[in-house]
């Protein structure tokens, strides 16, 4: 059972590396944005952006930082508000 829940956890783990690499690899340009936002107040309780590699997993996170937030308040308030962008290459001229 034990070797079970090791191979299944190196497989995931092998899983979100090679997301990273893609992203970082494929999509250098690659940006995304996603925010938590109160739609009550339109207060943002949270932000989370990276490009590349650095957009892996940003939308988990911010569903995450909802379901903690949720402990000062209705679930059915928050949203979770994601935009993307290709940023310029410094290398063209």
């Amino acid at each position: 059972m034990k070797k079970t829940y090791f191979v299944l956890s190196v497989f995931l783990l092998g899983l979100y590396s090679c997301a990273n690499i893609f992203n970082g690899l494929v999509l250098p340009n690659q940006c995304k944005k996603c925010e938590l936002v109160n739609t009550l107040t339109d207060e943002v309780l949270f932000t989370n952006e990276g490009c590349g590699s650095d957009n892996t997993g940003l939308e988990d996170e911010a569903k995450i930082e909802a379901y903690d937030q949720s402990r000062y308040g209705n679930l059915c308030d928050l949203e979770i508000k994601c935009t993307t962008w290709k940023q310029e290459s410094e290398n063209e001229e």
